[in-house]
């Protein structure tokens, strides 16, 4: 009996030992252990990570859920200051519908190396990094969907590679509309205090999907104050930008955008939907920048409209 005592009491400390070690270390960084707990979730979902090299030497990853096989996988892209994980509940929603899902890490996020130079973060640089995923996976053709940041680099590889390039999902994209003053848009995104963290935070969530302490917005400002996020803003050049460049998208690309978007406002999720051919066009009510997380129900069911086959009536809303 005493010695069941003893495996008992000894569980019990080791639980509340993990327990105040998991806390200790959201405190000080919540973003590695965020990220751990949804690649666990990835994994226990059947999905395993791959290592390829890009055209520079570097060693990029991706994680794949769901057979290569498959006729058509879909390609889901993160934004600026994210990693693969962050499409981690979409993904799941995809598998469970049937499709071979990957989730690659840009460029010098999440589990992939940084490029060899600070080219290797700009537009041409990320969709060179795409086609290398292709090339690696021997994929002929892919559905792509795009946040933010990885919204510019999958239109642009669309407009490079139209060939490999099935369904396109832009989310919330950016490089569609420049702004005239790049110094002051550099010193929005990219936080140098807490209130500077604070401003980011609000810029990204109208609906915030944790609460806003402390620790929490301390980390942001780290994380969108330093590289890669950092180096990645200083590095886009004007020239990757994408204005005018709706209109030769694929014909039906969808385009899915927050009603309360602040950092890109909605009329230019309105304005790109207009310009593509047969553009569609799903907005999430009472969601900001970051409507998978936000609102992530109404953000899948427009995901999976966006990925039918065809345009449909009444698409736009």
């Amino acid at each position: 009996m005493s010695k069941r005592r003893s495996l008992l009491r000894f569980g019990l400390f080791a639980l509340a030992f993990s327990f105040f070690f998991l806390f200790g270390a959201l405190a000080v960084d919540p973003f590695p252990a965020y990220r751990a707990v949804m690649e666990e979730w990835l994994a226990i979902s059947g999905g395993h990570r791959e290592v390829f090299a890009a055209d520079d030497g570097s060693r990029l990853s991706v994680w794949v859920l769901g057979p290569l096989s498959a006729e058509r996988p879909v390609v889901l892209l993160h934004g600026l200051g994210a990693d693969a994980s962050y499409w981690a509940g979409t993904a799941r929603v995809l598998v469970r519908a049937g499709r071979t899902v990957l989730l690659p890490d840009a460029p010098g996020s999440g589990r992939s190396e940084p490029p060899r130079g600070a080219a290797g973060y700009r537009i041409p640089g990320r969709v060179a990094a795409l086609d290398g995923l292709f090339r690696a996976l021997a994929l002929e053709k892919a559905d792509l969907v795009g946040h933010s940041l990885g919204g510019w680099t999958v239109a642009a590889f669309a407009l490079r590679h139209p060939e490999k390039t099935g369904r396109l999902v832009l989310v919330d994209a950016g490089g569609f509309e420049l702004p005239a003053d790049i110094a002051a848009e550099r010193r929005r995104v990219l936080p140098e205090d807490r209130p500077g963290a604070r401003r980011v935070l609000d810029l990204l969530f109208f609906r915030r999907p944790f609460p806003a302490a402390g620790f929490v917005v301390n980390a942001f400002g780290r994380n969108y104050g330093g590289d890669p996020a950092a180096v990645t803003v200083r590095s886009l050049e004007v020239s990757d930008g994408l204005e005018g460049r709706g209109k030769d998208l694929p014909a039906g690309t969808a385009v899915i955008w927050g009603e309360k978007e602040t950092l890109f406002p909605l009329p230019l999720g309105t304005k790109l939907a207009a310009e593509i051919p047969g553009g569609r066009l799903f907005v999430l009510p009472g969601a900001g920048h970051d409507g998978p997380l936000e609102t992530p129900r109404a953000f899948r069911e427009a995901l999976s409209r966006a990925l039918t086959s065809a345009p449909q009536s009444g698409d736009s809303r």
